[in-house]
């Protein structure tokens, strides 16, 4: 990947490399409606999300010696312009994965 300084251009550079629905930011408006049948004795449950990459990246600094050290590295959660609902249906309340209790 080319040198990148700037938000825009490693997000360009990306699309490059064959990620071509990512975006330097994204907005999700209300208004969102979805209606499911939730089946007998069962709990829906909706999530509404805007679905995105998470990439690794790192930088490096070639010394005069030719050797090359790491000098910084992350993981950075890039936005893309795909969005939709995701459903599933559990037997017991859930939280974060969690059963919630009766009470």
């Amino acid at each position: 990947m080319d040198d990148v300084t700037d938000t825009k251009s490693v997000v360009e550079a990306l699309r490059r490399l064959g990620l071509p629905h990512l975006e330097e930011r994204h907005m999700v408006f209300t208004g969102h409606e979805y209606t499911r049948e939730v089946t007998p004795g069962k709990y829906g449950n909706m999530w509404y999300r805007v679905f995105g990459y998470r990439i690794g990246w790192s930088a490096w600094s070639v010394l005069g010696t030719c050797d090359r050290r790491k000098v910084a590295a992350g993981v950075a959660n890039v936005p893309a312009r795909v969005e939709g609902w995701r459903y599933w249906e559990t037997e017991h309340p859930k939280f974060k994965r969690r059963i919630l209790s009766a009470k």
